[in-house]
């Protein structure tokens, strides 16, 4: 079982010296993700029992940053068609699901940091994408929340499914900071990446970032990517609450 150091020292004698930090996540959808402008390596709790081949893949990530070439594509497929990581996140899924089980939607939503004006703003930018980008088919109850708990992640959307099978969504949540000035283009497409997930989610029950996610990313009109490559401004003090309501633009005000 390796540790997040181990994994560290594996993949920097690997050659990928920009990674400063590992982190262990025990996560139902995501495999692993690079933060922090690509200096810090979030990886599936299941990686703890990766193999030297396993490393050498994830070395090959951290160096390229993304999957931009023919090795860093097949070293993506080899790490998420690792055997014990499905057994392993089947298992988180129906640990999940088992909690979530007949419940209505939104019946269980953790804390939301918007004021209500706030709250208003994302029901309406809901309302219009899902009008303009998703031909109305979303759910219209699906909660949008604030979350201040978010650091690197910029939103996410939280599936569950009930004992009769039927599917539904819990919730999506958004980095609050995305309300700040200058990230407009930035809560744009983390909303519509969420919605995305929504709409795979309730169509053909896939949670993560594959092949029908991304043609609905590219339908929706955001980034068809795992990561967001455009910066996005954060607060300096996190315990400073952001209360800020971007403008709506009049075609989302007349819709």
């Amino acid at each position: 079982m390796l540790t997040a150091t181990d994994f560290l020292h594996e993949i920097h004698s690997r050659g990928a010296s920009r990674i400063r930090r590992v982190r262990f996540r025990k996560n139902r959808s995501t495999i692993w993700s690079l933060t922090q402008d690509g200096t810090v390596l979030n990886v599936h709790d299941a990686y703890r029992r990766a193999s030297s081949a396993l490393l050498d893949a994830f070395a090959i990530l951290a160096i390229e940053g993304e999957v931009r070439s023919a090795t860093s594509l097949s070293a993506a497929q080899q790490i998420s068609s690792w055997p014990e990581l499905a057994a392993e996140m089947q298992r988180l899924r129906e640990a999940h699901d088992e909690r979530k089980r007949d419940r209505a939607p939104g019946e269980d939503i953790t804390h939301c940091c918007a004021t209500p004006e706030q709250r208003a703003y994302l029901r309406a930018a809901y309302r219009y994408f899902n009008h303009t980008r998703f031909d109305g088919a979303l759910p219209l109850d699906i909660p949008v929340r604030l979350s201040n708990r978010m650091r690197s992640a910029l939103g996410h959307m939280m599936p569950a499914e009930k004992r009769d099978g039927t599917r539904y969504v819990v919730e999506i949540a958004l980095n609050c900071d995305l309300m700040l000035a200058g990230n407009g283009a930035e809560r744009a497409d983390t909303l519509l990446h969420e919605m995305a997930h929504v709409a795979d989610w309730l169509e053909s029950g896939e949670r993560g970032h594959g092949a029908s996610w991304r043609a609905w990313a590219r339908r929706a009109g955001c980034q068809p990517t795992r990561l967001y490559e455009r910066p996005v401004r954060y607060r300096r003090n996190r315990r400073q609450s952001v209360v800020r309501v971007p403008p709506l633009p009049r075609s989302i005000q007349e819709l």
